[in-house]
């Protein structure tokens, strides 16, 4: 069944929803997703710029989005124009939707978006918009995006993913951690291991390059420094690439 995700950036107030109009929108842009500083971007790919990022919760097909634009009369011309959108399910290795063009808002509060837009997003759990250009002026922004989807049932466990092939083994100890974790890595090759650990936005925290001379190495962590939250580990073994959900408290 197919659901409507509600990214909800900004909401007219219910009192003076018109019954033709159910989906107007405020005329001021304190209501809407503005950025005017470029940061970073999540996905290394992409320049530093302006860009939102969602995170679905779960995992989503999605095969059409819905956007309004920014409708604040006096700054129009701060509306996204271009935008490439990316998708992911770890938020580490992205995948390219397109690039798309929004329609300049109507600066009325009777405006109700941009028609639906076709995407092929097959699964996702995190989106990336990159604003590329907008109508004018130092900032950028939208007011609110719908996607259509649905949900993926997955049939193992969400915080690890096995690969095809069974042959490397992966044991974080402890997990949740504070100060300091063990990684205790099992493999029947010996090819060299590569180890990445990112933040969910994609930030490098910390890699590791093993020589897999047995079939059983471990590595210690100091993470005292770490902020307390959630990251990925990710580690490459020839065509092997497994994937860990760690969570530093």
């Amino acid at each position: 069944m197919k659901n409507v995700i509600l990214i909800l950036i900004l909401i007219y107030s219910n009192s003076i929803f018109g019954q033709c109009f159910p989906d107007r929108h405020s005329t001021n842009w304190f209501d809407a997703w503005v950025t005017c500083m470029p940061k970073e971007n999540p996905n290394p790919i992409n320049k530093e710029g302006h860009w939102i990022l969602y995170d679905l919760k779960n995992e989503y097909q999605i095969d059409k989005i819905k956007f309004w634009n920014l409708n604040d009369p006096s700054q129009l011309n701060w509306g996204m124009k271009d935008i490439k959108i990316d998708y992911s399910v770890d938020s580490l290795i992205w995948n390219h939707a397109g690039s798309f063009q929004l329609e300049k808002a109507t600066g009325n509060n009777s405006y109700e978006g941009m028609h639906w837009v076709d995407v092929v997003i097959p699964k996702a759990k995190y989106i990336l918009m990159t604003g590329v250009s907008n109508y004018g002026g130092a900032c950028m922004g939208f007011a609110e995006v719908r996607f259509s989807a649905e949900k993926i049932k997955v049939t193992t466990d969400v915080s690890y993913e096995e690969s095809d092939q069974n042959n490397l083994d992966i044991n974080v100890l402890p997990n949740p951690f504070n100060d300091m974790m063990r990684i205790e890595f099992k493999s029947t090759t010996k090819n060299p291991l590569n180890i990445q650990i990112s933040d969910l936005l994609g930030k490098g925290i910390y890699t590791e390059f093993l020589a897999m001379n047995s079939a059983y190495q471990s590595v210690k962590i100091n993470t005292r420094k770490w902020p307390s939250g959630s990251y990925i580990l990710i580690a490459k073994q020839g065509s092997i690439i497994k994937r860990v959900s760690l969570i530093k408290i």
